[in-house]
């Protein structure tokens, strides 16, 4: 069977590595919290669909991935934040990036910290992947000591954000960001990985003058150029 291409012909849809990517969840992750705790993470089909296309679509000229930027716009008590620790460790784990950086970003420590403890969580709670990955919790970090990549939290209210090489990041609540700085130089730090990636996901917000509302309106311009009328055309 032929792989599925955009009209244009420039990329081409990848359901082996989609289906990989889907996999990991259910395969060595599990529920941390409520009814659900230590069952295995099956993906939402909204959480599936996403996931599968940032990891399937790739460009024909060379293999790598389609989409380096992703922005997010959910309603609350959606697992956001259980979706994005998973997300987190798939890049630190499954990416084809030696030495690779993942950040966990947010306005305060506070809020980066929550996708990593989750994180943290999941790690503990699989024999798998606790023998991977190392869990430094006083330094806020997680390392693969075979690839020599590492998860860590950074956030707005830090020091020290440059000098990064980021091979993904991952920005929890854009929405609460005063400025665009944290993200633009997490983003600026990228530019030596040959497929970065970047997921932004925030619940509402109402500041027009924000990071947020620029990333929504731009996401809404990407869509009516490509999709005109119709939203899910991929």
């Amino acid at each position: 069977m032929k792989p599925k291409k955009t009209p244009d012909g420039k990329f081409y849809y990848d359901a082996e590595e989609a289906k990989r990517a889907v996999d990991f969840f259910p395969l060595f992750l599990r529920h941390l919290k409520g009814g659900m705790a230590g069952q295995q993470f099956k993906l939402l089909p909204w959480q599936e669909k996403i996931t599968a296309d940032i990891f399937g679509w790739k460009q024909v000229s060379n293999g790598r991935r389609k989409y380096r930027t992703v922005f997010i716009a959910v309603p609350r008590k959606n697992g956001k934040s259980t979706w994005l620790a998973g997300l987190g460790l798939y890049m630190l784990s499954c990416d084809a990036e030696e030495s690779g950086e993942v950040y966990g970003a947010a306005y305060s420590r506070d809020q980066a910290s929550i996708i990593y403890d989750i994180a943290t969580g999941m790690v503990e709670a699989d024999p798998i992947m606790s023998k991977k990955l190392l869990v430094r919790k006083h330094a806020k970090r997680i390392a693969d000591l075979k690839t020599k990549s590492v998860y860590r939290v950074i956030a707005a209210d830090s020091e020290g954000a440059h000098g990064f090489n980021a091979s993904a990041i991952l920005f929890d609540e854009v929405h609460t960001q005063r400025d665009r700085d944290l993200w633009d130089v997490l983003e600026t730090s990228t530019g030596a990985r040959t497929q970065p990636l970047t997921i932004g996901i925030t619940t509402a917000g109402h500041d027009r003058s924000s990071l947020c509302w620029d990333l929504w309106m731009k996401a809404k311009a990407i869509i009516g150029k490509f999709c005109g009328s119709n939203p899910k055309h991929s």
